[in-house]
Order: structure tokens, then C-alpha cells, then sequence
């Protein structure tokens, strides 16, 4: 029982965490920021797998049913971290590969542009690292608790 408390308060908190998110508009800097649009992959994946991991531990809480197993989560808790890396190059390849292909350095405008480049793959590849980043340690904490009453 205390397991499926814990997890409910960890839920409770990514909840408080979201809506704060929300109120400062968060979402919308994120939309702007991450032309990839991987964060919101992830954070998909991240709300799915929360409510997968509280419906394994009521399962093993309430229902004593011990023959749950946590190896997936594990596994999609990698997979957010990894989403996160792909983020991360793709976007210095944006920044990179983009930005200075057509850059006239007696030109005002085209550096103007070069560095707008820059900095839209710079803030796509630093927002899905921090997303799959938190993400994936969230996840982790939920399955810790999981494993905890696993093994009570």
C-alpha cells in the first residue's frame, strides 16, 4: 500500500510540475524552440509509461501480485534518455550544417541568418536533452518505487 502511495505522490507532483509548466507558458517555448518536435515524443512516451508503471505498482501494492516485472520501464526510461541524445545531434547538425552553407561575410543579412540557424538547432538540440533528461529521472524514480515493493 505505501508503494501505490508514493507513486501517487509522485504522479501528484509531475502533475504540480506540468501545470506550473503550463502557467509560464513552458509549452509554448518549447514548441518554438524544438523544430524536431522530439520533446513532445518523449513526453508522450514519459505520461504514457508513468500511468503503465502506477498501474504496475496498484497491481502489486493492493493486489499482491508479484509476478510483476519493471525491465521494460527500464528499458523506455533508456530510450527517453537516448531520444534525448538524437535531439541533441540533430540539432548541432541543424546548427552546423545549416547555418553557414550560404554565408557571405560582406553581407549584414546573411550572417543576421546564420546565426538565427545557430541558435534554432542550439535550442533544439539543449530542449531535448533537458526533456529526455528529466524525463527519463522521473521515470527511473517511479520504477525504483516499483522495485522497492517488488521486493517487500
Amino acid at each position: 500500500m505505501k508503494s501505490v502511495l508514493k507513486w501517487w505522490l509522485i504522479f501528484c507532483l509531475i502533475v504540480l510540475g506540468s501545470g506550473t509548466c503550463f502557467y509560464f507558458d513552458i509549452h509554448k517555448s518549447l514548441y518554438e524552440s524544438d523544430i524536431t518536435r522530439l520533446s513532445y515524443l518523449i513526453l508522450f512516451i514519459f505520461g504514457c509509461t508513468s500511468i503503465w508503471i502506477g498501474s504496475l505498482t496498484y497491481r502489486v501494492g493492493i493486489l499482491k501480485d508479484r509476478e510483476q516485472s519493471s525491465e521494460v520501464g527500464w528499458f523506455i526510461s533508456e530510450s527517453c534518455l537516448a531520444l534525448g541524445m538524437v535531439g541533441t545531434v540533430t540539432g548541432f547538425l541543424i546548427m552546423l550544417g545549416t547555418a553557414f552553407a550560404n554565408v557571405d561575410v560582406s553581407n549584414a543579412i546573411t550572417l543576421q541568418q546564420a546565426l538565427s540557424d545557430m541558435a534554432t538547432g542550439m535550442s533544439t538540440a539543449l530542449w531535448t536533452t533537458l526533456v529526455g533528461l528529466v524525463c527519463s529521472l522521473i521515470i527511473k524514480v517511479q520504477l525504483v518505487n516499483l522495485e522497492v515493493a517488488l521486493n517487500e
